[in-house]
């Protein structure tokens, strides 16, 4: 697959930055995040945007409808925490999704506390999830296709450390 990508400042060119406050820096650091963070956005923009086109799903609604086919039926708040958004952000996207003509979620009230709302996955959605994952999964393998599976696992390992996990 052929990525489109925007092009990243050169060693020397950072090199040169650094000497404006009369630093002499090793730009490895600066060059490494730099790289991790244009790797990222080039994964997001292809991957997300085969998952647009394909099942008209951003990669919002998916984070949302894979959380909810994964680990369940849910409040909003518990769903915005499991996806990395604010509460807020929910609310918008369910009703959103829920204004829908064949919507992929449902939303119930909790048996517990009346005012308290149950998000989970409509028959639709599910089918949507099952049917997209696949080849979600198959777009992400092909761009790690580069590297070895020994260079992938070595990746992994770096990248966890710079996680600090």
């Amino acid at each position: 697959m052929n990525y489109k990508s925007r092009k990243l400042p050169s060693r020397e060119t950072l090199a040169r930055a650094q000497r404006f406050n009369d630093d002499i820096v090793d730009v490895s650091g600066v060059d490494l995040v730099l790289s991790l963070i244009t790797t990222a956005d080039l994964i997001r923009s292809n991957i997300y945007a085969q998952l647009t086109k394909d099942y008209d799903v951003s990669e919002g609604k998916f984070a949302l409808l894979m959380s909810l086919f994964s680990e369940g039926e849910t409040c909003a708040s518990d769903l915005a925490l499991r996806i990395g958004v604010t509460p807020a952000t929910v609310s918008v996207m369910v009703k959103r999704m829920l204004a829908a003509t064949s919507p992929l979620i449902t939303m119930s009230k909790s048996g517990e506390d009346g005012r308290s709302r149950l998000i989970s996955l409509t028959e639709v959605g599910e089918k949507l999830i099952q049917k997209a994952l696949p080849n979600h999964l198959k777009s992400i393998r092909a761009f790690a296709e580069v590297l070895s599976s020994q260079e992938q696992e070595s990746l992994i390992l770096m990248l966890r450390k710079l996680l600090r996990n």
